[in-house]
């Protein structure tokens, strides 16, 4: 009877299978280092964007998070205080800008010296989302090398 073997076919599947066994833990160990250099983007941007924050409180406030299958990963405000002085409420001001109030005066002769009815916001979600993708992508390579490596070796 003829067949064709191959060497190093077994060892191929063995290492793969491996290799999947440990994949929900790697995909959460990939997630964790992405959310990393989010946190550290957002940091940065909070900082560039011209925010008076010399104490680093907004930046306590924003938290890297992955989801609990290791799935994802995220930057959002803490969670546990809610209303309308809640950190995820201020950042959320502080991102998109808010309303000024108008004057509750009834001085004829009172002048407001705010003249426009919208704060601007700073944008530092909006800045990071945009510069984040490469060096994510650098980590997604960096882990796709150590699999790599892994199998060859």
């Amino acid at each position: 009877m003829q067949s064709l073997e191959i060497e190093g076919l077994n060892k191929l599947s063995e290492d793969l299978n491996d290799i999947l066994k440990e994949l929900p833990e790697k995909r959460r160990d990939l997630h964790e280092r992405i959310a990393d250099v989010l946190k550290a983007e957002v940091d940065t941007q909070i900082t560039q964007s011209g925010l008076n924050d010399s104490h680093g409180r907004i930046r306590q406030w924003q938290e890297s998070v992955v989801g609990s299958g290791g799935g994802y990963a995220a930057v959002r405000p803490v969670k546990g205080i809610t209303g309308a002085n809640s950190p995820g409420a201020i950042t959320n001001y502080l991102e998109n800008g808010h309303r000024i109030r108008q004057p509750s005066g009834k001085n004829p002769n009172y002048r407001p010296r705010i003249k426009k009815p919208y704060v601007d916001g700073f944008h530092f979600y909006k800045s990071a989302r945009n510069t984040v993708e490469s060096k994510a992508i650098a980590v997604a390579e960096d882990f796709v090398q150590e699999i790599k490596q892994k199998l060859e070796g």
